[in-house]
């Protein structure tokens, strides 16, 4: 498994806001896809590609406020 985290310069966050942030990104050689980004205000999203196809997605606002919360399927 491969992973990495970057620094990123200031971008529109979930809650409207300019913030900069950190990313991580993990995968698999089998497949599997993991990113998590979170951002200085305390926002944060992330991504998840299983080996079958299907999608995760989630975004939360540094309230607490779940924005996005879905799962695709994968053919």
């Amino acid at each position: 498994m491969t992973s990495t985290i970057t620094r990123f310069e200031p971008t529109l966050a979930p809650c409207g806001q300019l913030k900069s942030g950190e990313r991580s990104v993990s995968e698999d050689e089998q497949g599997l896809f993991a990113e998590e980004v979170t951002y200085a205000c305390g926002c944060r999203s992330s991504k998840e590609e299983f080996h079958d196809g299907s999608v995760h997605r989630l975004v939360v606002n540094h309230r607490g406020k779940v924005l996005v919360d879905e799962e695709l399927r994968g053919e």
